[in-house]
């Protein structure tokens, strides 16, 4: 039922860089169930209808998702099948036990092709302000239009790719491992996991600024090729530090 979506959802993780750590959250997730063997262990096996009612729901929209053609309904159709199977056999308890790594795997799965681009645009125009407005605090002559940053003697576009979705698709995922794994308040949870989307904007918007400043200062060759590679990692580095 659901071969094509996660086919297609394999593709995405092969061919894009902000989906390539999908790999990684089928694993982790099998991990942190893992941990939880014992208090699984010591729960009551108790069947569930209503867990069949999620499967037999998550199988209805893997096949209209393959009837459609439409990947994104049959990948969310197989997440639900999943936690339909765990509820339907073993009741609310062990969905309750193991809800985080369930809810964790909605990660892997990459977005509607219609969300992602307008995400993609409004990040662009975000981080290119936030970018001129570092870049001005250096006392550097910029103008901005739409995407576009003009410092006279360069023009830097920010692209798609330096939106800061590959930033924010890894460090939302981990955001939410770092507030599942945190012992705290339930407050201090939600705080850690929504701070990982404005750390993201403001971080990756804080790298265009310091290309645009060590372009002005130091040449074009700072926003292509190597250097431009390096500091993308370096600023990653650094947000999942913040």
């Amino acid at each position: 039922v659901f071969s094509r979506g996660l086919s297609e959802m394999l593709r995405y993780w092969d061919t894009l860089p902000q989906y390539s750590h999908g790999y990684f959250i089928p694993a982790i997730s099998a991990f942190l169930i893992w941990q939880k063997r014992h208090e699984l262990g010591g729960l009551e096996a108790r069947g569930s209808w209503l867990g069949v009612a999620i499967l037999l729901a998550g199988i209805f929209l893997g096949i209209a998702g393959s009837l459609s053609t439409i990947a994104t309904i049959e990948q969310y159709g197989f997440w639900l099948s999943l936690v339909g199977l765990v509820w339907a056999s073993g009741g609310w308890p062990m969905v309750r036990t193991i809800w985080a790594p369930l809810v964790f795997l909605i990660f892997m799965i990459p977005l509607p092709q219609f969300l992602y681009q307008g995400l993609s645009a409004q990040l662009q125009l975000i981080s290119s302000e936030i970018g001129v407005m570092v870049i001005r605090l250096f006392g550097i002559s910029v103008y901005l239009e739409g995407n576009v940053i003009d410092l006279g003697s360069y023009k830097l576009q920010v692209v798609e790719a330096c939106s800061g979705l590959k930033y924010l698709f890894s460090l939302t995922s981990l955001g939410f491992l770092c507030a599942y794994l945190f012992e705290g308040p339930m407050w201090k949870r939600v705080v850690i996991f929504l701070s990982s989307i404005p750390i993201t904007i403001f971080m990756n918007s804080f790298r265009i600024g310091v290309t645009g400043v060590l372009v002005e200062y130091s040449g074009i060759e700072h926003a292509e090729g190597f250097l431009h590679d390096f500091e993308g990692l370096v600023i990653f580095m650094a947000a999942m530090g913040v």
